[in-house]
């Protein structure tokens, strides 16, 4: 590369190799014990063009943002001789020459230079050589970030050979790359002009300012949902980048996890920015390696001499290291907010303001989950950047975010039944519509009539519907979610139970945080496999981890903001602290001959389907007196699919008591005399 051509970075990192080389030759000619006449001339051009060297490089421009060594040196506190050091290690570690001549004075290193060979090189005299020796120990900043590393495991003391990490040889030799896995996060400039944060976050944005400023090793966790700019804030509590790495995307070795972190702590010394560590729930739980992955993260904390922000999407979870920690909770903007970010992300638009203040009501998006949906809703418009989306179209987008944010824990369930199908007692119906009438004036109640104040925790509503199978338990939730304009998702516990430590929490806290944003319904049916009473006898592991999913449930309930239903079987097996912590005990009793009949003669309706009239319901209820509505809909469409299978033409009573009798049997009934058929 032509000199013209360089940047100051290059021309400084030529130079100082060019340095270091030829201090290495000087000190391998002056090292021999017998030296020949031809040395004294070498040994003449070396110093001369030693000489010329350092002058050229003392003549550099004192800019430490066009040097970076200069930059590290002034930002770490490095004195002239550390600094001569590292250019030392770098030197030896590029050069295969320096290499050959440094063989010469210390055989003892394959790899890496010492600092007495450093001093041998450097001239340096004893004291200055003992204080370097002093400084450049286990806890020096270089070593502590992993700019350095030790060649060899144990430490020798002066004899401890040195190789540079990659990362800082490519930061001196003014090449940009970076290591996979790392990004860098400049928060947009327009977030505090255009009042994109609520006055909570921007109070949390100057909590965090306040905090990072005092510059020591700490933890600092900043809690909140997932997709609500918690990296940005701390992008605009520091006035400038930082860097993160999302342990989601690793993989589960802890191999991974160590080179990982790793090379987090080698960029963030580099750039001087705050390194973020996003997603540490993914350490609660691993299978087989759940203490050794945190530990891990512990010992790279611990080596930290400045702040280190740790994200998360839990309260209160601790990584185990030794640093003090802070915290700062990160909340979801408010209804407002959200409105002017749907404006400003979904492009141009012809929806009227009102459009996007009711999306904003509705779902609990942050910018990042927003400009996602946005995103979506393009790609399943097929429209581009300058296509006009409609609210129908945000709206699918948001639907596919939710869905995807659930993770296969939860499915979402299409709505096809009516409130025309149902037949329920008038108890039942009216704890039914109270349950609705809840939820629709919870702004009324909560926020006009002041009610808010005295809710301790969250504002949703959490409802129990216990009774056997079939009595309409999933039916009604899929009504009520209906009803209120709701996606239904209903929980699969095979994906969400695990016998791993810490995973079953994980996997509801993604749930929750998912259903709480996407404004959804959440279905917990057969709910006693995960709600079951605790244990107050503890037996072993199993019954205290047991118990401890049941108190991580109770919790998120409580502060859940959205709608839970939970269904049960087993009403007996329930924890009685979930139970007091519902708005509503809905017991579904098996119906009784006249709601039986109702229910003959509402499945087997249909607009177009030709029903004899010589059915009875009333004797179907009379003569098969334990179906439930469940089993009454398998034996109405079982009938019709017999009538049509025979070419009849219409449903008639013998065909529907032939596959009423067909679905009695399979539920292990005995059928007695049939009476009035």
């Amino acid at each position: 590369m032509s000199a013209g051509l360089e940047s100051l970075a290059q021309r400084e990192y030529r130079l100082q190799l060019q340095a270091v080389l030829l201090r290495t030759m000087r000190a391998a000619l002056l090292g021999r014990r017998r030296p020949a006449v031809e040395d004294d001339a070498a040994l003449g051009r070396i110093l001369d063009d030693l000489a010329a060297v350092e002058s050229e490089l003392a003549m550099l421009p004192d800019d430490a943002r066009q040097r970076p060594m200069l930059a590290l040196a002034q930002r770490l506190g490095w004195t002239q001789e550390e600094t001569s050091f590292l250019w030392s290690v770098v030197a030896l570690h590029v050069n295969p020459r320096m290499m050959v001549h440094a063989r010469g004075l210390d055989d003892t290193s394959p790899r890496g230079i010492s600092l007495a060979l450093h001093s041998r090189i450097a001239e340096l005299e004893s004291e200055p050589a003992c204080e370097l020796g002093l400084r450049m120990m286990p806890g020096h900043s270089s070593v502590r970030s992993g700019l350095v590393l030790p060649a060899r495991g144990e430490w020798v003391a002066a004899a401890q050979p040195w190789v540079p990490a990659v990362e800082l040889v490519h930061y001196l030799a003014g090449m940009g790359s970076m290591a996979s896995g790392l990004t860098v996060v400049e928060a947009p400039s327009e977030l505090l002009a255009e009042g994109l944060l609520d006055d909570e976050q921007q109070q949390a944005v100057a909590q965090i300012h306040s905090i990072l400023a005092m510059n020591s090793p700490f933890v600092l966790y900043v809690e909140g949902a997932e997709l609500t700019g918690r990296r940005t804030a701390i992008s605009l509590a520091t006035g400038g980048p930082a860097l993160s790495i999302d342990l989601a995307q690793l993989s589960p070795s802890v191999e991974s996890l160590d080179a990982a972190l790793s090379a987090l702590r080698r960029e963030a010394a580099l750039r001087g920015v705050v390194a973020i560590i996003v997603g540490v729930e993914e350490l609660v739980s691993a299978e087989g390696g759940r203490d050794a992955r945190m530990r891990v993260l512990a010992r790279h904390l611990d080596l930290a001499d400045r702040p280190v922000v740790l994200i998360t999407t839990w309260r209160g979870l601790d990584v185990g290291c030794q640093l003090p920690s802070v915290r700062v909770t990160w909340s979801t903007p408010d209804a407002e907010t959200r409105t002017r970010l749907w404006r400003k992300l979904a492009g141009p638009s012809d929806e009227p303001e009102v459009e996007f203040r009711q999306l904003a009501h509705r779902f609990a998006l942050g910018a990042g989950a927003i400009r996602r949906a946005v995103a979506s809703a393009r790609v399943l418009a097929g429209l581009d950047s300058h296509g006009l989306l409609t609210v129908a179209d945000l709206q699918a987008g948001v639907r596919q975010n939710i869905a995807e944010r659930m993770g296969g824990l939860a499915e979402r369930i299409a709505i096809r039944q009516s409130w025309d199908e149902l037949v329920l007692s008038e108890d039942i119906l009216s704890r039914v519509r109270a349950l609705v009438g809840r939820v629709q004036q919870a702004h009324v109640v909560y926020e006009q009539w002041g009610y808010r104040s005295k809710m301790p925790r969250g504002v949703g509503v959490a409802a129990l519907f216990s009774g056997p199978p079939g009595t309409g338990k999933t039916m009604v939730a899929g009504l009520l979610a209906n009803e209120l304009g709701l996606e239904l998702y209903q929980v699969d516990l095979s994906k969400v139970v695990s016998k791993w430590i810490g995973e079953t929490e994980k996997q509801l806290a993604k749930v929750f945080d998912a259903a709480e944003a996407g404004h959804v319904l959440l279905l917990f049916d057969e709910a006693d496999a995960l709600f079951g009473q605790r244990s107050t006898e503890m037996r072993g592991a199993t019954d205290r981890y047991a118990n401890l999913e049941v108190n991580f449930l109770l919790q998120r309930i409580e502060r859940f903001n959205g709608i839970v239903i939970l269904t049960t079987n087993l009403d007996a097996s329930i924890d009685k602290a979930l139970k007091r912590r519902l708005a509503a005990h809905i017991v579904f009793q098996h119906p009784d001959e006249d709601e039986q009949a109702e229910l003959w003669r509402r499945l087997l309706a249909s607009k177009t389907a030709p029903l004899g009239r010589d059915i009875d319901a009333q004797a179907l209820a009379r003569n098969f007196p334990q179906m439930t509505g469940a089993n009454i809909r398998n034996a109405a469409l079982a009938a019709a699919f017999l009538a049509a299978h025979e070419g009849r033409k219409s449903i008639d009573h013998a065909t529907v008591l032939r596959a009423a009798r067909s679905e009695y049997l399979s539920m292990g009934h005995v059928l007695a005399s049939p009476t009035g058929l």
